[in-house]
């Protein structure tokens, strides 16, 4: 904590509680609450949104017995034994048109042609495909047999009424979007989208369109977050840039906790900047700071709060660590509070590395990778450097992770990769 009256630091109350990425998950993310409001849209907006209720089935799927091949429908049990020297011999009694039914029911020894998607005639049980058939006059040859349901989709084999379609805290992919419309769902409940409030802080740091002096540092950080976490669903907002002042900041903290669902503390890289985030956060509000830093490198800084239902995260100063902690931990603390089941972020694919990548004892490593295919698979070129170097972020496509208990990473093995 700071004495304010004193301007004393006590250093031994600093940092106290670190946690590794998987209590972070485990213990920090699992006890956000989603937010409570929801939004009716039109399903064709729904996609990438949060699905606010479970979503079932109104009826069957196709709702008819349909064919999956050209060809003809009769009963299979009139081609048992066919074959190439001693075909079955089947009356053609008809023919069907898509979306047309056969207006009487088949007999034995009949057959009716039906189209792929067309509508199974009563008392067929069996399509038996065009390409094992001869056709003379009314009569067609029939070469192999078929098994009962052979090449005909039952009227709720894809789909059953009041099966599960989309289940509640799943996000609305476009195979979501498609089954609905099929069964004609046009409108769904979403959880509405997660306001975010974004704080910059640190006296040295100006406006991106300010004339920088010596020393000074434009803010970079805060505007890409707002505009990155917006491509993430987010509403989000850079609220205000706080000095070096306690005061202020815990100020500004108070006066935008209830204006947003997740409130981001964007701190300068100096140990004072990180201290007034953690005193600002404590005297908001409980529970407070959850932990004051994660195992990981870099990002290790990354600060974990709750003010009520309110996460409050204090991200790093410096570029690389700031868009580590905010790939994630900030998109996984989004997720769950927009409603999704999710704790734990999922990578973006494998990737096999083009050089040996080591790793720091006793935490989880983030390099920085730039993607290179080569020969039909993904590369992945290792950047090294500081992380307050931002060309690492411009050249960067993202990281790929290496576990903690691990040496490292060699070349030409698969690592896991997850993309800015």
């Amino acid at each position: 904590m700071i004495d304010y009256q004193n301007g004393e630091i006590d250093v031994n109350s600093r940092f106290l509680k670190f946690a590794t990425p998987q209590e972070v998950f485990k213990d920090y993310i699992s006890r956000i609450i989603s937010i409570k409001e929801f939004q009716q849209l039109d399903i064709r907006n729904a996609l990438n949104r949060v699905s606010y209720e479970d979503v079932v089935a109104p009826e069957n799927f196709p709702g008819f017995r349909k064919s999956t091949v050209d060809g003809y429908a009769l009963k299979a049990r009139d081609t048992h034994g066919a074959s190439d020297g001693l075909p079955a011999l089947i009356q053609v009694v008809g023919e069907v048109k898509i979306s047309q039914e056969y207006a009487g029911t088949l007999k034995s020894s009949e057959a009716v042609w039906v189209p792929t998607g067309g509508i199974v005639p009563r008392g067929a049980d069996a399509v038996v495909m065009v390409e094992h058939t001869q056709v003379f006059g009314n009569y067609i040859e029939v070469m192999k047999p078929v098994a009962p349901g052979e090449n005909v989709i039952e009227s709720d084999e894809d789909i059953a009424t009041d099966e599960q379609l989309v289940a509640k805290g799943i996000r609305f992919r476009l195979g979501h979007i498609h089954a609905c419309l099929e069964l004609g769902i046009t409108s769904v409940k979403v959880y509405r989208k997660v306001k975010i409030g974004i704080i910059s802080t640190g006296d040295e740091i100006v406006e991106p369109n300010a004339a920088k002096k010596m020393g000074q540092v434009r803010d970079g950080n805060t505007y890409a977050l707002e505009s990155w976490l917006k491509t993430k669903g987010g509403e989000a907002v850079r609220v205000c840039h706080v000095p070096d002042n306690p005061e202020l900041l815990t100020q500004a903290v108070r006066e935008n906790l209830n204006s947003y669902d997740v409130l981001v503390i964007c701190g300068g890289s100096s140990v004072g900047t990180r201290d007034y985030t953690v005193d600002a956060i404590e005297r908001s509000g409980k529970p407070g700071v959850i932990f004051h830093g994660v195992l990981t490198q870099p990002g290790k800084p990354t600060i974990f709060a709750l003010i009520d239902e309110i996460p409050v995260l204090g991200l790093p100063g410096n570029p690389v660590s700031f868009m580590v902690s905010s790939r994630i931990f900030l998109t996984q603390v989004l997720r769950k509070r927009e409603g999704e089941c999710v704790l734990y972020p999922e990578p973006d694919g494998m990737v096999r590395l083009k050089r040996n990548v080591p790793s720091r004892q006793g935490r989880e490593s983030y390099v920085r990778v730039k993607l290179k295919p080569e020969n039909g698979e993904l590369w992945a070129e290792p950047i090294f450097g500081e992380s307050a170097l931002v060309s690492n972020m411009l050249k960067a496509d993202g990281v790929v992770r290496i576990p903690v208990g691990h040496e490292g990473i060699y070349a030409g093995e698969f690592a896991e990769f997850y993309r800015f």
